[in-house]
C-alpha cells in the first residue's frame, strides 16, 4: 500500500476513534482533540520514531509549562498591549528553551505552548487550576501525551501495511 493511503487510514481511523472517546464515554475528562492531533503531528514532522517520541515529548510539556504559567501573569494584564507583550515574552522564553538539548524541537515547544495559551485564553481557564476537565496544564499534558503515543501506534500500523505487500502489489 502507499504510504499516503496508508497514513490516511490508520491516521484517519484513529482518529475517530479518539474523537469518538474525547466526546463520549471520556468527556467527563476534557481532553482536547486539536492537542492530541498536534501531538501526532510533531510526533511525525521530528521523524516519525522512537527518538521523534523522546524528541516531541519534552518539548511539548516544556510549551504547556510556559503556556500555563503565561495564563497566570494573564490575569494581572489589564488591557490589550500588556497581554501582547506577555504572550510576546512567554514565547520568547518558550522558544530560548531549545538552549536546553531535551527541549531543543522548537516546533514541539511552541505547538505546546500556543495550543495551551489558546485552551486557557478562549475557555478562560485560570493557569492554577490543575484539574479535569478545566486544568490548562492537565487537560493539555494528558493531551499530548495522547498524541504523542497516536502518532507512535500509527507509524507501526501504517510501517506494517506499508511493507505489506502481496503478489499482486509488488
Amino acid at each position: 500500500m502507499k504510504l499516503p493511503l496508508a497514513l490516511a487510514l490508520v491516521i484517519g481511523l484513529i482518529g475517530a476513534v479518539l474523537t469518538w472517546l474525547y466526546v463520549g464515554p471520556l468527556s467527563g475528562l476534557g481532553l482536547f482533540i486539536p492537542a492530541t492531533f498536534l501531538g501526532a503531528a510533531t510526533y511525525f514532522a521530528a521523524g516519525g520514531d522512537m527518538a521523534a517520541l523522546k524528541k516531541t515529548t519534552p518539548a511539548i510539556l516544556w510549551g504547556v509549562v510556559w503556556g500555563t504559567v503565561m495564563l497566570v501573569v494573564l490575569t494581572k494584564a489589564g488591557n490589550p498591549a500588556l497581554v501582547g507583550i506577555v504572550v510576546g515574552a512567554f514565547t520568547a522564553i518558550t522558544i530560548l528553551g531549545a538552549l536546553i538539548p531535551i527541549f531543543g524541537f522548537v516546533p514541539g515547544s511552541v505547538v505546546g505552548f500556543a495550543t495551551t495559551a489558546a485552551f486557557g485564553l478562549l475557555t478562560k481557564a485560570s493557569g492554577t487550576d490543575f484539574s479535569l476537565p478545566s486544568g490548562p496544564f492537565t487537560v493539555m499534558l494528558l493531551s499530548f501525551v495522547i498524541g504523542g503515543l497516536f502518532g507512535y501506534v500509527a507509524s507501526l500500523l501504517v510501517g506494517k501495511l506499508v511493507s505489506a505487500r502481496t503478489p499482486a502489489s509488488a
